[in-house]
């Protein structure tokens, strides 16, 4: 029961017990209800707003601040520190699908946010490198014009290089790929892969490898996979894995997705002793209900 000031906080964070024994939670605050005789002030500030899903009296509004919070007593209490990010209409993380801990104890995990005046779209990195105690906010470069940068995936695949797959909206759904050699403090120019299908996850297996699950919201919907024997420079895309294939649909708690596209995805794999791999994902069957399933394979 990591704290935080709405749902979207506490599922969105990064949450680990650092080296040293210390709890510690950080991203972004995310979106925040506010009632509905607060739409104009949400306006005025150019946030990003949509509708409650459920209460028609409410506004849901794109946060736009940052928030560190440590704990010494293993949870029994907590400091916290909020930071307006300026400039943005929207800014949030995402830890499904990771973040990561680097060799040298760096951490990293990565957001995307809007600029409030030109509303172009950009990914970053909130990264630390003394166990949480402080984090800087590190640009990671947008795509394209009116491309969105959605969730990010990041794996260290050598020391201090580090790889980054990224959702982009809207269609075609190609993730795009970076890379950085320092840690996470400069990055590469995008590029796109070859195979269709978001968020991805990274895991570097035993054996070296790479390997991708990822969502594929096309006929048939389902839970994928690839794998890269260079360290994701390429992806043996001939050989993509099919984990889950079946039907899906939207969910009817989601009232502000227009698009009815089918609600599956975000997987997150783990080797296990034996060398298989565990891969959890969430679907929402034809029933209306969302399901957490699970599949355990081995490659």
């Amino acid at each position: 029961n990591w704290p935080g000031s709405n749902p979207r906080e506490r599922y969105d964070q990064f949450a680990n017990i650092m080296p040293d024994g210390s709890y510690l939670c950080a991203g972004s605050v995310g979106w925040e209800i506010w009632p509905l005789d607060r739409k104009q002030e949400a306006l005025n500030r150019k946030l990003n707003i949509r509708p409650h899903q459920n209460n028609a009296n409410s506004i849901v509004v794109g946060g736009h601040k940052i928030f560190v919070q440590r704990s010494l007593d293993s949870g029994k209490s907590w400091s916290r520190q909020e930071s307006h990010i300026p400039g943005f209409s929207m800014f949030q993380t995402y830890q499904v699908p990771q973040y990561t801990s680097l060799l040298d104890g760096t951490v990293l995990f990565a957001g995307y946010g809007t600029d409030i005046e030109t509303g172009q779209y950009a990914s970053y990195v909130w990264r630390s490198t003394d166990l949480g105690k402080s984090f800087r906010l590190i640009p990671m470069g947008s795509h394209s014009d009116g491309v969105h940068p959605g969730e990010t995936a990041l794996l260290e695949t050598l020391p201090k290089k580090i790889l980054a797959l990224s959702r982009t909206e809207p269609d075609p759904g190609y993730m795009v790929q970076r890379w950085s050699d320092d840690g996470g403090l400069s990055w590469s120019y995008p590029i796109s892969v070859e195979f269709w299908g978001f968020p991805g996850h990274l895991l570097k297996l035993s054996d070296g490898r790479i390997l991708c699950s990822y969502g594929y919201r096309r006929d048939p919907m389902g839970i994928r996979a690839v794998l890269s024997k260079d360290g994701g420079q390429s992806w043996d895309i001939d050989n993509t894995i099919l984990l889950r294939s079946s039907l899906s649909t939207p969910n009817q708690m989601r009232k502000d997705k227009t698009s009815g596209e089918a609600d599956i995805g975000y997987p997150v794999s783990t080797q296990i002793k034996d060398g298989r791999i565990f891969t959890t994902y969430y679907i929402t069957q034809p029933d209306g209900i969302t399901y957490v399933e699970c599949c355990l394979w081995e490659i």
